[in-house]
């Protein structure tokens, strides 16, 4: 629930690090770790994109910040999809997530961050194409 700076220092490289001990526990092949928090703060999804778009401890990482706002919009839109008897399975999600770390042509963490309400935009927009 940090919001400023000290989201950062207490939040971001344990993150990193809880993730990576999980991903090599894990008996699956792609682990996602998808940090929520009111607002981000810039040098916690720096953080993040470095780990996403180079490595931590020597691999890249799946992490996706989001804010509570966006958690809460891929919810209701779960919801509406439901109420209208509309499939959204779990590749579907996946799907979502792996729109979000696809940060190759992103030169930022700033850009990374501005465009991640445009992934989620469009991809609610493909499911009522």
């Amino acid at each position: 629930m940090l919001t400023g700076r000290d989201q950062w220092h207490n939040e971001g490289q344990p993150v990193m690090r809880h993730f990576r001990d999980f991903e090599i526990k894990s008996n699956f092949k792609d682990n996602y770790c998808i940090f929520i928090a009111p607002n981000l703060h810039r040098d916690t999804v720096n953080t993040f994109w470095i780990s996403v778009k180079y490595e931590y401890e020597g691999k890249k990482q799946k992490i996706i910040p989001l804010t509570i706002s966006q958690v809460i919009e891929i919810l209701e839109f779960i919801k509406y999809l439901k109420q209208n008897n509309r499939k959204f399975t779990n590749q579907d999600f996946k799907q979502l997530l792996d729109n979000i770390i696809n940060i190759q042509n992103i030169n930022n963490s700033d850009d990374w961050i501005k465009i991640i309400p445009t992934i989620l935009n469009t991809f609610i927009k493909s499911f009522h194409a």
